[in-house]
C-alpha cells in the first residue's frame, strides 16, 4: 500500500475528533449481557473504548487505508464456561446484531494457542449516532467487535499474548521451554473438552436412573432456579418410561440449540427451571397434549417469576427536570440542494476575489422552491425516526404521516400538515444504563410566507434532581445534536445570518456589509467567531499565531452550531471601524485599535464580544476530558494553541446548551417533558 493512501493519525488528532458516548458501551454492553441471560449461559462480559493512544499505535503498526479500517473502536469480550458454548453464543450474537464478519484461530496438531472466536457486527444506528461524525472520517469502521472464548483459555490468554505473541524473541532457541507451553495449553484445551464430557456422561447416567430434573439440570447447563418439577409431569414421565420411555428419550436427545432458540424466540424472558425448559421443548419438539395441558393449568411461563427488588422497593418520586444538551432555531435555504457548496479555495483564490470562496450572500435563494425544501426536511426528520424508532413501533407508516404510538418509556409524537406546511415531533425513550433518565428530542418545522422554511431543534434529557451531581453537568459531558439535524444541515442547507458552511471562510472587503449586517442581525443563533491575521512576506495569511489550533478542523468541528470566518488585518480593522460606528458595539473597546492585530473575536448572538490575541493563545491551559466511565475520569491537560482550540469549542458548546432559544412547542396531545 503506497504512504499517501494510509490513514496515519497522530494520537491527539484522534483524541480531539473521536468522541464516543458512555451510551455506545454501555449498550452494546447491555444488550448482550440480557440476551445471555435471557438464554440461561453461565458468562461474564467485559468491554472497553479503544484509547486514542491505542488507536494510533494499530496505524502506525498495521497498513489501514481505503476501505480497511479499525472495526474494533469499541470492543466486548465474553468468556464462557463450556467448550460447546462458543457457537452456541455464535448463533445468539447472529440473531441479534447485524454481522460483518467473523474469524476464528485454528487448531492444528502441532500448536496450541488460545481458542478464540472474533466476530464484527454494524453498530445499532442509534448508537452510531452517538459517536462524533468526525469519527468515520479517520480510518474507524461503524462496527464493533466480539470476542468469544473460554474461561480457561482466558485464564491464561493475557499472559500468553504478552510473553509469547508480542515476546518472540524470549522462546528463540529455547524450543524445550516452548513445548513445555505447548502442553500447559493442550491440558487446559483437554480442560474445556473433558468439562463437556464430563456433564454428558453424568446427564446420561441420570437419564438412565429416572431422575427427569437432575437430567435435565446436567444435559442442558444452564443457570436454573432451585424449582421442582410438577408432580404431574413426574407422574407422567414415569409412566412413560414403562412404556419405552419415549418423553424422557426425546427431551436427553434434543439438542442445547433448540432450547436456546426457544428461550431466544420468547417475547420476554421466561423463569428458566425444569418446568419451564420442558414446556419449550414441548412447545418446539415433543408435541404432546397431556404435558400441554399440564402447563396450561400451571400458567408454567409465569410460575417462578420472582418478584425483583425494583418491584417490591417505594421509590420517592420526584419531578423531572430538562437538561438541554443542544438545541437551534435556523432557517433552511436549500443551498446545498442546489450545489452552492463548491471546492475549497485557495489563499491566494479568496485573495483575488476568486469565485470558489463560499459566500456569505445568496443571490440564487429561489433556485429552490421552500415547498421542496419543506418536503426533505420532513423526509429527513421522519426517515430517521423510521430508522431510530422502527424496530420498536411495527406500525409506524414508512411514509411521512402523522403518528402518535407508546410503548411503556418510549414514545413518537408525528403531527404533520401538508396543506399548512407545518410539522411537529416529540420523541423519547430511557436510558438503558442509568436509571430514571430519558431522553428526548423535539423539533419544530413551518414554511413561513410561502418563501421560507424555519426549523427549530431542541435536543436533551431529563432526570429528577440529584443531591450528588451539578445541575448543569450533563450538558458538556453529552453535547449532541440529533441526526436529523446533522442530515439537514449537511445534505439540504441552512442560513443563519449568513449560509452554514463546513469550510473556511476568508472574507474580503466585498463581503464587509454582509457581515456587518449578520453581525447585528436581533435573530442570529450562531456565534460568529471572526479570526484575522497579518499577511506574511509571501502575501499568504500568517497564523503561527494560533499555534496548534488549526482553523479548519476547528470549523469542521463546530459549523453546525456556529460560524468560522477569516480575514487579512487590512479587512479586519475596517470591519471593527463600522462596528464602532454602530449604536449597538459604540462602546467596545476593540483592541486591535489599541495592539495590533492578529486578534480573534467571537460576536455572541445577543452583541457580546469575546475578544483574544497571541497571548491568550500561548498561555492557555485546558483539562481536556478524554473520557468518563462510571465516576472514573480521565483528563490531558494541553497548553497552547491545543488548549486553546478545546477552550473556544466548549465556550461554543455552553453557549449553546444554556441559551434562552427556544422552549418547546405544544402538540395537540401532551407529548413534551415539563420544563
Amino acid at each position: 500500500m503506497e504512504e499517501s493512501e494510509r490513514f496515519l493519525f497522530t494520537k491527539e488528532e484522534l483524541a480531539e475528533r473521536i468522541q464516543v458516548s458512555p451510551v455506545v458501551e454501555a449498550d452494546l454492553k447491555q444488550i448482550i449481557t440480557d440476551r445471555m441471560e435471557q438464554c440461561g449461559l453461565y458468562f461474564r462480559v467485559f468491554s472497553r473504548v479503544k484509547t486514542a493512544t491505542s488507536m494510533a499505535r494499530k496505524f502506525e503498526q498495521k497498513e489501514y487505508g481505503g476501505e480497511r479500517r479499525i472495526q474494533d473502536l469499541v470492543g466486548v469480550r465474553i468468556n464462557l464456561y463450556f467448550d460447546d458454548d462458543v457457537e452456541i453464543c455464535r448463533h445468539i450474537m447472529e440473531q441479534t446484531f447485524e454481522v460483518v464478519d467473523w474469524s476464528t484461530s485454528e487448531r492444528n496438531e502441532d500448536e496450541f494457542k488460545p481458542i478464540k472466536l472474533n466476530g464484527v457486527f454494524r453498530l445499532p444506528e442509534y448508537l452510531k449516532d452517538e459517536i462524533s461524525a468526525d469519527t468515520w472520517e479517520m480510518g474507524i469502521d461503524d462496527t464493533f467487535e466480539v470476542q468469544i472464548k473460554t474461561m480457561f483459555f482466558e485464564g491464561w490468554h493475557e499472559i500468553e499474548h504478552d510473553m509469547r505473541y508480542k515476546g518472540e524473541e524470549l522462546w528463540v532457541n529455547y524450543s524445550g521451554f516452548s513445548r513445555y507451553l505447548n502442553s500447559i495449553l493442550a491440558t487446559l484445551e483437554l480442560c474445556d473438552k473433558s468439562m463437556v464430557t464430563l456433564f454428558e456422561d453424568l446427564g446420561h447416567t441420570l437419564y438412565k436412573d429416572g431422575r427427569w430434573s437432575d437430567m435435565i439440570k446436567s444435559h442442558f447447563r444452564l443457570k436454573m432456579s432451585d424449582t421442582s418439577l410438577y408432580p404431574e409431569v413426574q407422574e407422567l414421565l414415569d409412566s412413560d418410561s414403562e412404556n419405552g420411555n419415549k418423553l424422557a428419550k426425546k427431551l436427553y436427545k434434543t439438542k442445547r440449540i433448540v432450547l436456546i432458540d426457544q428461550l431466544l424466540k420468547r417475547s420476554r424472558r421466561v423463569p428458566i427451571n425444569v418446568n419451564t425448559i420442558i414446556a419449550l421443548l414441548n412447545d418446539e419438539v415433543l408435541h404432546d397434549s397431556r404435558l400441554t395441558t399440564i402447563f396450561r393449568k400451571h400458567d408454567v411461563y409465569n410460575d417462578g417469576r420472582e418478584e425483583s427488588l425494583a418491584e417490591s422497593r417505594h421509590y420517592e418520586l420526584r419531578p423531572l427536570t430538562r437538561q438541554t444538551v443542544f438545541q437551534m432555531c435556523t432557517e433552511v435555504d436549500g443551498s446545498r440542494m442546489r450545489g452552492m457548496e463548491k471546492a475549497l479555495p485557495t489563499e491566494n483564490s479568496a485573495r483575488t476575489g476568486a469565485s470558489e470562496n463560499p459566500p456569505l450572500t445568496d443571490p440564487d435563494m429561489a433556485a429552490v422552491a421552500a415547498e421542496d425544501i419543506f418536503s426533505a426536511c420532513v423526509e429527513q426528520i421522519y426517515g430517521w425516526i423510521v430508522k431510530k424508532y422502527g424496530p420498536l413501533f411495527k406500525d409506524m407508516p414508512p411514509q411521512p404521516t402523522t403518528y402518535h404510538a407508546d410503548i411503556l418509556a418510549y414514545h413518537v409524537a408525528v403531527n404533520l400538515d401538508t396543506q399548512r406546511k407545518r410539522m411537529n415531533m416529540h420523541v423519547r425513550h430511557m436510558d438503558p444504563d442509568v436509571g430514571g433518565r430519558i431522553w428526548y428530542s423535539e423539533a419544530s418545522l413551518v414554511m413561513k410566507d410561502a418563501r421560507k422554511v424555519y426549523l427549530s431543534v431542541s435536543n436533551g434529557y431529563a432526570e429528577a434532581k440529584r443531591d450528588d451531581r451539578p445541575e448543569r453537568e450533563g450538558a458538556g459531558i453529552f453535547f449532541s445534536y440529533p441526526g436529523y439535524y446533522k442530515l439537514i444541515v449537511d445534505g439540504i442547507g441552512i442560513f443563519n445570518s449568513i449560509p452554514c458552511s463546513n469550510r473556511r471562510r476568508i472574507i474580503r472587503e466585498d463581503g464587509l456589509p454582509a457581515l456587518e449586517e449578520a453581525i447585528q442581525d436581533p435573530n442570529r443563533k450562531f456565534p460568529i467567531v471572526m479570526i484575522m491575521s497579518k499577511e506574511d512576506s509571501d502575501g499568504m495569511m500568517d497564523e503561527d499565531w494560533l499555534g496548534a489550533f488549526r482553523v479548519s478542523d476547528f470549523t469542521r468541528t463546530v459549523w453546525r452550531y456556529a460560524h468560522v470566518l477569516t480575514c487579512y488585518e487590512e479587512v479586519g480593522k475596517k470591519l471593527l471601524a463600522h462596528l464602532r460606528q454602530t449604536p449597538a458595539y459604540a462602546s467596545e473597546n476593540f483592541a486591535a485599535f489599541d495592539r495590533d492585530i492578529p486578534r480573534m473575536y467571537i460576536f455572541w448572538p445577543g452583541g457580546e464580544v469575546d475578544d483574544f490575541g497571541p497571548e491568550d493563545v500561548e498561555n492557555c491551559s485546558f483539562g481536556r476530558h478524554l473520557e468518563a466511565r462510571s465516576d472514573a475520569r480521565t483528563y490531558d491537560i494541553v497548553r497552547g494553541g491545543q488548549a486553546f482550540y478545546h477552550k473556544i469549542v466548549t465556550d461554543l458548546r455552553d453557549w449553546n446548551v444554556s441559551a434562552d432559544m427556544w422552549e418547546g412547542f405544544q402538540l395537540e396531545i401532551m407529548t413534551e417533558i415539563p420544563g
